[in-house]
């Protein structure tokens, strides 16, 4: 599913959720380092630096509009489903206790928690308070609302429901529940680093091109390069072609890297 392009505003509120607001030095980042990384690869290609600010002002906006959001919010996902997992880990443990209610065992792990899932345990307990069977299935389908993409979530957050209802908890399946999400996060972990290392060594190959290009230039001497193959017809088209691949690719591993979604993603 095609996610939609999130405003400023909205990129502001996934870093507040688990973090500090979005700063100018961000915003500054996201505009200057594919600026130069764009405006170095075009003219070392072209040596024409009007060529160069084109093609930098383009990565500019690219990497505002589209780099830094994916990077917003691969971060806040991460920091979310690391809350969901201590949360159906600490409940699961302290449920264990047949003397903890569950209504205990919520302030507990509420407190334990941090940022925005923390603040929708606090609205679901609110929510919770002498209320009717009806009443506290809603309570419980609200705070699944905001985590429909985790599925063992949805079934974990099933059961406790169950539980509150009936007044009698099935630790069994809760034990089950937490282990296929502590399985997840492990196969979601493993998912990252690979991502990570993809990083690397995009950025090694990056730097390989560059240097193959100067060593190219100043084998033949740079005036040689320049006047007999940089500024003419046939240097133009293989630069183009080479730029146009590029950008191809880096969009496509952009594509790629901001879906850490391990429920989808096949590995």
């Amino acid at each position: 599913m095609k996610k939609k392009r999130l405003t400023l505003d909205e990129l502001n509120a996934y870093k507040t959720a688990y973090g500090k607001p979005l700063e100018r030095k961000e915003l500054l980042v996201s505009l200057l380092k594919p600026f130069a990384i764009a405006f170095l690869f075009t003219y070392l290609l072209f040596y024409y630096w009007w060529i160069a600010v084109i093609a930098g002002l383009i990565a500019a906006f690219y990497g505002y509009r589209v780099v830094m959001p994916i990077s917003i919010r691969r971060v806040y996902e991460a920091k979310s489903f690391r809350q969901r997992n201590n949360f159906i880990n600490n409940m699961t443990q302290i449920l264990i206790n047949p003397d903890r209610t569950m209504l205990s065992a919520l302030e507990t792990v509420t407190e334990r928690s941090e940022g925005e899932f923390q603040e929708h345990l606090y609205r679901l307990l609110t929510n919770l308070q002498g209320t009717n069977n009806e009443e506290i299935k809603k309570a419980f389908d609200e705070l699944i609302s905001n985590y429909k993409e985790d599925v063992i979530f949805e079934l974990f957050i099933e059961q406790l429901t169950t539980a509150m209802i009936e007044g009698r908890t099935n630790i069994e399946t809760l034990k089950d529940i937490k282990t296929l999400h502590n399985e997840l996060k492990i196969r979601q972990d493993d998912f990252l680093a690979k991502k990570r290392e993809q990083e690397i060594n995009y950025n090694i190959i990056c730097t390989i091109v560059i240097g193959l290009i100067l060593a190219i230039t100043f084998s033949f001497g740079w005036s040689v390069y320049v006047e007999t193959f940089a500024h003419q017809f046939i240097g133009w088209i293989f630069s183009t072609t080479y730029l146009v691949l590029m950008s191809l690719f880096y969009r496509s591993f952009i594509k790629k890297l901001g879906d850490d979604s391990v429920l989808e993603v096949q590995l």
